[in-house]
This record gives C-alpha cells, structure tokens and sequence, in this order.
C-alpha cells in the first residue's frame, strides 16, 4: 500500500502515528508544493527553529522569521529553488544554514527538502546542528593555530620512511640546511649528511628503526652553499606507520625548542605525546595545566593526571610568585612569544632552572600558552662554575692573599654549588696533614695543630696521602680506617666522606682535597666530574703559591747578594733597549737605580770621553753579533762628576735563532784597586832601584875586608859601611810605609 495514499487520514485519525512524529528528534514539516502553507508541523519543528508554532504558518512567513538579512535570505532561498528544481534528491540536503531565532539568538540548521509529486506534497526536515557546527570550527581553529606553530619553528620537523627517504619537511629546512622542503622531499636523508658523519648516521638511524627512541644525538649536515652545518637530533619511529620521525636543531645557534607541530594532528599529536622536551599547555584564565607530554610529567617528577591537577604558580616556588602573576596578568605584560629563565620545582622539592619559551594560541575554544622548557641547571651550574675558578685562578695568580684565604674563597664557592657538602684541604708538611683551609667543616676534622700523620689506615685523608690515590667512604660508620675518629664522628652528621690527594709534578703529594655530606652516598658523576676539575686547580693554585714563594725567596736572596757586593748588577733588554741597575749605582755612584729606558744617552754621556769607542755597545750590535762574553775596564763618570775606574763584564743571553734578547752584567769599581796597583809599582822600583845600591855598596865594603886579612879596619872604610847601612834602613822604612798604605 502506498504510504502516502492515506498520509492525510493517519495524520488526521492516528493518535499512535501523531506521538510518534511528535517524539522525532528533528522537527517536520509537511506542505503542499504549490501551496505555501503548512498543513501539518510537529512541536520540534518550532523548537528547532526557536519560532512560536503560530507564527510559522507558511513558508514565506518562515523564511522572513529565520532569515531577517534581505542578502542573505536572498541568497539562501535562491540556492535552495536552484537545488530541488534539479530533481535531484541528493541536493535538497543544506547543512549549516545560519538562521536567528524569536530571541536574537543565533543557531545552526541542517535542511532535506522530500517532495512527494504524486500527491503534491514537500516533506521538510530540520536538526539543530548548532554545537556540532561550533565544535568543527573550534577544532578547525585550533588545527590552523597548531600549523601556524609548525610552520613558525625554527627546528626543522623530517618525516622519513623505510628506504631513508624523506616523505616531508617543514619550512625550517630553508633556514636551516638553504633547501625548500620541496627540493629535499623524495631524497634520501643521507645525501645532505656529511660524508664523514654518514656512518655513524646509518648506525644510529638502525637504532631508531629497531624501536629506540634517541635524543640529542648530534651529526653534521651540509649547507646549500656548501658550509656544515651541526644538528642536534631526537627521532622516533613509528612501526605501525613504518616511519620514523625526527626534529633537528642547528646547534649553531643553542635556540630553544618549540613544540613540534605539523600539518596532520595525528602526527601533531604523535610527537607533541613522544617528544624528549617537556611541553605543556596551560589556560591563560585559571593558569592550570590542561596538556602535556610525558616527558613533562616525568621532568617534574608527576603522573600526568598530577601534572594536570596543577597550575603554573605550583611548579614555582613561593619566593616566586609575585614574579609570575605579574608576568600572566595580561598578553601585553606575557608577550605573544615568551621567553625566560624560571626557577622551577620538582615534587620532590628539588630545584631546575627552566629556559622557558611560550607562544600563545588559541586552544579548545581558551586561550591557552603552550610552553617548551629546557633544562638549563647544568648549563647554569657549569657557567657559575666557570666563573669560580676563573676568579680563584686570577686570585691566585695575582698573590696578594694568603693561600689559606685563595683556598677558603674557592671551597666556599664549592659548598654554594654542591648544597649539603663541606669541603676541606690539608697541606702536607713532611710526613703530617695541617689544616689549611675548610670554611664550614667543624674544627675536629681538619685543624690537627699536632698534624695527622700520613700513614695506611690512618683516617680518609691520611690513608689518601699514603696511598696516593682517592678514597671514597660512602659509610663512615662502618669504615675500620675512622677507629680512632669513633667520639668525633658521634658529635657530628657527618654520614660519608671522599678524598682525593693532590700530587705535585715530582710525583709527591703536597695536599688531600676532601669532601664530606649528610649522606651515606658516593659521588655522583656531575659531582665526580667537578671534583676532579678542583684536584687539577688546587693542584695549580698551590704550585703557583710554591713557585711564588721560591721566587719571593730567590729575590730576596739576589738583593742580599747585591747588598753584600760592590758591584752595579744590570740586565739590558735588548729588545726594549731598558737596562735595569741594581741599588749599589745609587750606592756606589749616586745615579738613580732601577729601570732606565732609552738607556743609551744615559750610559754614553757618563762613560769618559776617552773611553767610549771601545766601552760603549749598541743594541743591533751586540744583538746580531756573535758575541757570548764581554769585558772592558773604562772610566765612569759618578754623579758628583768624579771619574770611577770600572771593570765591565757581560754575558749575551740569545735565542734559538742566535739572535741576542737580553744582556746581562757588572760594573765593578776598581779605582781603589787602581791605586794600589800604582803604589806596588812604586815599591817595585824602589826594590829594584834604590835598594840595589846600598846593597852593592855593602856587598863591596865585604869584599875588602876580605881582601884586608889580619889587618885593623880603616876607619874611613868603617864610615862607608855604616853610611850604606843606615842608606838601606832608610829604603826598607819607605816600603814598609808605602805597604802601611795599601
């Protein structure tokens, strides 16, 4: 039986069918086709349309309700008499139409024109589609803000298969690598590795086929233009999809992530969920968590479902708070991109610093922040590192502090970065520690007035020396080398220890470098790592102390020797042309001493005239010449204008080339000397001269008495001899004054 012979005699009779119709959840509506009126409509008809049912009696009346813009209505109507003149029933279905209801409001309408032509009838259904209209283009919204974010990344996002071929690639790849997405899509990922590199890449992209998701790994890419180009990477493979997945950032520039967005959300989804960097989305509004990754809960030490319970001020310390309500309480005041170092909170209390990078967008119909955080606590901790030692080391070298006090500021440094540890070192002096440095260590452990003997099983420190390498005690309490430190350790927390002795270059430990915690533990490798840097630049600074302390030594001893001589010390750069004289040429010749420059004139104009041609150096002279030793005697002039008679001597210290740098040398005054040369010449005259004549006289007289035997003396003879005596007394008088006067 045709249905729609007796529709006017069930829509009139039957009470079954009326409820039925009236319990549909889309509204109906039932007119004759060319009439406009309606001869039946059901309560969800008006309901959909948001009309009273009395004000809906025909179609004309229906249309100037729902669409109150001539233009629009206009159109619409037009589109729909085009739609079912065409016969065709998969065309008179309109979905989406805009209308207004009764009350202003506006609502989302899907329209199926039925025209039944065999009775003149036009069945018209509508269903609010309102909220799924508003979902599609809250999604769409979000799904174009994610591409947005994509395409702004400054990473560059790889898709690639199997075969190593790249399936996609977002925009970075222009800044990055200089090539479109479009001229590196279709190629192999290893044409634009670095040949060298191309190895280990196949290895590690092994790895990430067989299911390993790996981070940070580093390779290098070549350029366009033909530079490399250093790459960090993290990549992941999907089986199900046989593809693996990567983003690279140009570790040339250290900028930060951002979140790793692509055009499918299923991909988005894929590597916003798997990716290494933490990433969070969180409502501009309330400030609560509404995403994030597992990396972010596992970073902060949360389950997901934690993580999502907090909000931004909870992963903050309190201190802080203040700092970042003001930073939220506008987008003016966040920025559109933001970009900040946060001091971040664990569950456990521990604290990051974050390097924080923002973008806003708008999320699920919100506004909303998405946020990468990187880890910057090691890098900050290395950078504050850095600059301890860097200060100590100037300090050090600089040697105007005690070494206790250069030590004590570099183990302050220590505590302050390590929280919780206590630090310590001991200088060796013979065959015993003493204390030279610990700033907040108890005075039990490392003062020792009488010394700690240095010896196996003698305490940490003692048996580190000893064995000349480090002694780790996680356990104190139970280590037999502390038997007699049992009553010091029970006063104080001190749960474990580790020592470390500081060998110097003859292979001799000069001092023990401990380091004590409340904890019973080992090391850790940050820990160990920055250890061993402070073995190394205590090693340095306390070299340094010695080498400054030999020096300090040795000067004092050269200004001894000089004051203890009569010599004029001088060392003359050859290169500068300076000549350095010591104390003595203020001593000895009244010309200032210390160091004069341009020292030519000075020694020229106060060499005697006579003297200077063969006393007087030039610095090409000396410094091209062959000369090794030099010796000269010359006069020189002092200050009060008097000439001294000086013995010059130098040595010409040269470099590998031959060519003289420095001279060095002594001026001796030899005038006194000079003197007693003249006088010994005298008496030497004298001994050959006038002494030979008396002599010779006597010598005769002797000879006659000889010549005389068993006769008396003559008188007058007796007169020569005695006149020779007394002439040789008178010269043997004169020498003895002329040595009184040497």
């Amino acid at each position: 039986m045709d249905p729609w012979n007796t529709l006017d005699a069930l829509i009139g009779t039957s009470a079954f069918i009326e409820d039925i119709f009236q319990e549909l959840p889309i509204g109906i509506a039932v007119s004759k086709i060319d009439d406009d009126r309606y001869v039946y409509t059901n309560a969800r008809f008006s309901e959909v349309l948001g009309w009273p049912e009395c004000e809906l009696t025909d179609k004309q009346t229906l249309l100037l309700k729902v669409f109150p813009d001539d233009e629009y209505r206009q159109a619409i109507v037009a589109k729909m008499q085009g739609d079912i003149k065409t016969g065709n029933q998969s065309r008179m279905v309109w979905e989406a139409v805009e209308i207004v209801t009764s009350t202003g409001e506006k609502r989302f309408i899907n329209i199926k024109s039925i025209p039944v032509k065999s009775k003149d009838y036009t069945i018209s259904t509508v269903r609010d589609v309102t909220e799924e209209v508003l979902k599609t283009r809250a999604l769409e919204a979000a799904r174009n803000d994610l591409k947005r974010i994509m395409d702004s990344s400054i990473d560059m996002i790889f898709a690639i298969d199997t075969n190593d071929i790249i399936l996609s690639v977002n925009a970075a790849s222009e800044s990055i690598l200089g090539y479109k997405p479009e001229e590196m899509v279709g190629r192999p990922i290893f044409d634009f590795i670095y040949p060298p590199d191309k190895q280990r890449s196949v290895d590690i992209a092994r790895t990430v086929k067989a299911g390993l998701r790996l981070t940070n790994v580093e390779n290098h890419y070549v350029h366009k233009n033909g530079s490399l180009v250093p790459l960090h990477w993290s990549a992941v493979a999907d089986p199900s999809q046989r593809v693996r997945y990567g983003i690279a950032r140009d570790a040339t520039e250290i900028k930060k992530s951002k979140a790793a967005l692509i055009e499918s959300e299923k991909l988005y989804r894929y590597l916003f969920d798997n990716n290494p960097v933490p990433i969070s989305i969180w409502d501009f509004e309330t400030k609560q968590f509404i995403d994030c990754n597992e990396e972010a809960a596992h970073k902060y030490g949360y389950t997901k479902e934690e993580f999502l319970q907090l909000t931004i001020r909870d992963i903050r310390p309190p201190e802080d708070w203040p700092l970042i309500d003001q930073f939220t309480q506008s987008e003016q005041a966040y920025g559109q991109n933001h970009q900040r170092t946060w001091r971040h909170i664990k569950k456990n209390g521990e604290l990051m610093y974050m390097n924080v990078q923002g973008e806003l967008i708008n999320y699920n119909g919100r506004r909303a922040s998405i946020v990468i955080a990187q880890d910057v606590t090691e890098t900050k901790y290395y950078l504050e590192l850095d600059t301890l030692e860097k200060q100590v080391l100037e300090c050090s070298t600089r040697n105007e502090k005690p070494l206790s006090e250069v030590i004590g500021f570099y183990l302050a440094g220590m505590e302050a970065l390590h929280k919780g540890l206590q630090c310590s070192v001991l200088e060796k002096r013979g065959d015993k520690l003493f204390g030279l440095a610990a700033p907040s260590l108890p005075g039990e452990f490392w003062e020792f007035p009488d010394g700690l003997t240095v010896a196996d099983q003698n305490g940490i420190c003692g048996t580190a020396a000893w064995l000349k390498e480090r002694v780790i005690v996680p356990c104190m309490a139970a280590d037999s080398r502390l038997e007699g430190f049992r009553e010091i350790l029970a006063r104080h927390p001190m749960k474990s220890c580790w020592s470390y002795p500081i060998i110097d270059g003859n292979n001799e430990v000069i001092a023990t470098f401990a380091l004590y915690n409340c904890e019973e533990r080992p090391p850790s490798k940050q820990e160990e790592n920055t250890i061993e840097r402070g073995v190394h630049l205590l090693h340095i600074i306390m070299e340094n102390h010695r080498r400054h302390r030999d020096i300090a030594v040795s000067n004092e001893r050269f200004e001894y020797v000089m004051e203890a001589t009569f010599d004029v010390i001088w060392d003359w750069n050859l290169e500068a042309n300076s000549v350095y004289y010591s104390n003595n040429m203020q001593k000895l010749f009244g010309h200032r001493a210390g160091t004069s420059y341009d020292n030519l004139p000075f020694f020229f104009e106060n060499v005697h005239p006579e003297d200077r041609e063969r006393a007087v150096l030039y610095p090409d002279q000396v410094k091209y010449s062959d000369m090794i030793h030099w010796t000269q005697e010359y006069r020189f002039r002092k200050a009060n204008g008097e000439y001294a008679n000086i013995l010059g001597r130098g040595i010409v210290i040269r470099d590998e080339n031959g060519i003289g740098k420095r001279m060095i040398g002594a001026m001796q005054d030899i005038s006194t000397l000079r003197k007693q040369h003249e006088r010994l010449t005298e008496i030497a005259l004298i001994n050959s001269h006038e002494i030979r004549k008396p002599i010779a006289s006597i010598l005769g007289l002797m000879q006659l008495f000889k010549d005389i035997k068993d006769q008396t003396p003559d008188e007058q003879l007796l007169q020569h001899l005695e006149s020779a005596t007394q002439e040789l007394d008178e010269v043997i008088k004169r020498i003895i004054n002329k040595t009184e006067d040497l």
